[in-house]
């Protein structure tokens, strides 16, 4: 059994997982050839269930905090790039839905959800009760980030990441 983690221990391991996430960050950016936007796109895209609501572009827009025509130009982007593809909305031909198209064996899927699949098998390794631990954990620390920046630019909204 490990010995008990001091404060100073969670904190540094809190800074060692935003530092190996910035730098994760900024190698599946330049090996993929995409800006932030996109990457945060196509991550939420892989991580879509069959039975999920559709994703249209305003629910994009929202997501992201940026207007109809930074949205149509990022879509335009990834489907140029063969990243995503445009279908019909059920029901609605006047709206569209956006689907990933990356490849089941694609490496670019790898790289983009190295965070996600590192985090899903630690997570495993975790009783519930420990799960449960760890989640207060993370979500007390968000809440708590976004409330000082609330604080501190009461009139920003677009500062915050949660």
């Amino acid at each position: 059994m490990r010995d008990a983690a001091s404060a100073d221990d969670v904190v540094q391991a809190l800074a060692d997982l935003t530092e190996s996430g910035a730098a994760s960050e900024r190698a599946a950016l330049q090996s993929l050839g995409i800006g932030p936007n996109d990457a945060k796109v196509l991550r939420f895209l892989l991580q879509r269930r069959p039975d999920d609501d559709p994703v249209t572009p305003r629910k994009l827009a929202g997501m992201l905090g940026i207007s109809s025509a930074a949205t149509t130009a990022l879509i335009d982007r990834l489907a140029d790039a063969g990243w995503v593809e445009r279908e019909p909305y059920p029901g609605d031909r006047r709206s569209i839905v956006v689907r990933e198209t990356i490849d089941e064996a694609s490496p670019a899927r790898r790289i983009l959800s190295v965070r996600r699949t590192s985090a899903v098998a630690a997570a495993g390794r975790l009783g519930p009760a420990e799960r449960r631990i760890v989640a207060d954990f993370l979500e007390d620390i968000a809440r708590g980030e976004t409330q000082d920046i609330d604080r501190m630019c009461p009139d920003d909204g677009a500062s915050r990441t949660t």
